[in-house]
């Protein structure tokens, strides 16, 4: 029986109209995560940074930019795709629709929601891979790839149902000042109370194939799994495989070889052989096996890119960490690009190894020469409360102080994420304080909302020096808001004596305001 070998092909789009990609992240969610059929209906959300004007702001991005009418592609399944549910029957393509222009910047930002029907119990790895990052690191590097990278699994949690992923947001680019240490905060939150959230480096890892040669090749496999004292050996050939100098290791001919990443760099990538005990009079190369799948069709495991190009630690300077969800990074050379890729990751509790889920963030940072005043705006509001209630609108402010003398920098823009139909009235200068400027932002919330909805806020002056991030955590229910104004009654008890000695007992009666679900921030009038 000659059993069928279904090799994926990950088809990479080579743009050459000039760099363009400033980053973003592909997230999903289950519309019902307590839905328990044979189906399940997820929305998988896209949201990009985009080089303005170089990239029009229109619906359909990028296409419906003059020149790029042929750069729309699907996003792939890389990863697990005999278990993707159906996805390969109904792919969805990478057009997005603008949401916000930040000239000042440079920066436009797009986004577009795909609602799907996916069957239960589907997992797989899904991915935009490309390559337009403006020319990174230094020496600068033009072309890179990039491989966005989610992990959905719609299968139930051990504690009853389909896992919500974690939401993640930052601002591309981010501005470090040359030899200034900055820390550049991830927000991550998740609606799943208890879970774990994580961030890590995303990683490049290496897929693998083991090929049925023999009827009896079955046996062999067996009993490498019960004794790891068996041997194989092979005389390596003059590349069989197909994967030459020069050839990308995601290429299909070069899965399950010993191309590295990102590229072949001898003459001849073999395929991987296992052996132990090699005599010295054979040229292959040494495998340790891991846990072999117990199936007759000796799947291969597709390599997982969740970084193209850009993974670390050779995309940003040396010294650069990563500690909880938090970038601690130092630019020493002006006037230089890095980007970044992390992947954000739930669990089930603080003791787990096995993500739920997997978000990618991928972002870019430019190191600034010194600045003529280096001083960081400060961002404040006037939000009173954090419950809010589905068709309810409410409005706030975000108000931004520049501690610049004005006739050096000025703010030019206040550059929120997080909520996506949250309305930015555009950022407005107080008539009465020319250090201070501000946003009102207005939101009805939906029915889909309900949950966690956080929201992050920066402001840049002229000279590009940013703030630090300002973030906000609502609360969006369907019930009315318990977050109002109440009086609190406290009694206390005074004693005195007269000189009659009769001691009399006096109740007093102290009334405070309080807000009874909310951290209020400090205002700023204008």
């Amino acid at each position: 029986m000659i059993l069928p070998l279904f090799i994926l092909f990950i088809n990479f789009i080579v743009v050459v109209h000039g760099v363009h990609f400033n980053g973003g992240t592909i997230t999903w969610a289950p519309i019902d995560p307590y839905d328990n059929s044979s189906s399940v209906n997820i929305t998988i959300t896209q949201s990009y940074a985009w080089a303005y004007p170089t990239i029009t702001c229109a619906n359909d991005v990028p296409i419906t930019t003059s020149g790029r009418s042929t750069q729309n592609w699907n996003l792939t399944c890389v990863v697990d795709c005999s278990t993707d549910g159906g996805y390969r029957t109904k792919p969805i393509d990478i057009l997005t629709d603008c949401s916000a222009v930040f000239s000042s910047l440079g920066i436009m930002t797009s986004e577009r929601s795909h609602n799907m029907t996916l069957y239960s119990g589907a997992h797989f790895y899904l991915a935009n891979v490309g390559s337009a990052w403006v020319a990174l690191n230094s020496p600068a590097e033009s072309g890179l790839e990039w491989s966005i990278v989610t992990f959905i699994d719609l299968r139930m949690r051990s504690d009853g149902f389909i896992n919500t992923p974690p939401v993640a947001s930052v601002v591309s680019p981010q501005y470090a000042i040359v030899n200034e240490t900055i820390q550049i905060n991830i927000p991550v939150s998740d609606i799943n109370e208890g879970d774990d959230v994580r961030c890590r480096w995303a990683t490049y890892t290496a897929g693998y194939r083991r090929r049925k040669r023999s009827d009896t090749e079955g046996y062999f496999y067996e009993g490498v799994a019960e004794n790891k004292e068996i041997m194989h050996v092979r005389k390596k050939r003059s590349c069989a495989s197909g994967c030459t100098s020069g050839d990308k290791c995601t290429n299909s001919e070069c899965l399950g070889t010993t191309c590295g990443h990102p590229k072949c760099t001898d003459a001849c990538c073999d395929y991987v052989i296992t052996t132990t005990g090699m005599p010295t009079n054979y040229t292959t190369t040494i495998d340790t096996p891991g846990t072999l799948k117990s199936t007759s069709l000796y799947p291969h495991q597709q390599a997982i890119d969740e970084c193209g190009g850009i993974c670390y630690p050779g995309s940003v300077p040396n010294g650069t960490t990563l500690s909880s969800c938090t970038i601690t990074f130092t630019g020493l050379i002006p006037n230089t690009w890095y980007a970044v890729a992390v992947q954000v990751e739930d669990f089930i509790n603080d003791t787990s190894t096995v993500a739920m889920s997997s978000v990618p963030v991928q972002f870019l940072i430019y190191v600034l020469p010194q600045p003529t005043c280096s001083k960081a705006p400060i961002i404040t509001s006037d939000i009173s409360c954090l419950q809010v209630q589905v068709g309810v609108n409410m409005s706030f402010n975000l108000y931004v102080t520049n501690l610049c003398n004005t006739s050096v920098a000025t703010i030019t823009d206040l550059i929120s994420s997080g909520i996506t139909d949250i309305i930015d009235n555009g950022l407005t200068d107080s008539p009465t304080n020319s250090s201070l400027s501000y946003v009102t932002y207005t939101w009805t919330p939906q029915s889909n909302d309900i949950g966690l909805q956080e929201m992050c806020a920066v402001a840049y002056t002229s000279q590009m020096v940013q703030s630090s991030p300002f973030c906000v955590t609502f609360t969006v229910q369907n019930s009315s808001v318990t977050c109002v104004t109440t009086t609190t009654t406290t009694e206390s008890t005074t004693t005195s004596t007269s000189t009659t000695t009769a001691t009399s007992s006096t109740t007093s009666t102290t009334t405070s305001v309080t807000i009874t679900t909310a951290t209020t921030s400090s205002k700023a009038y204008i």
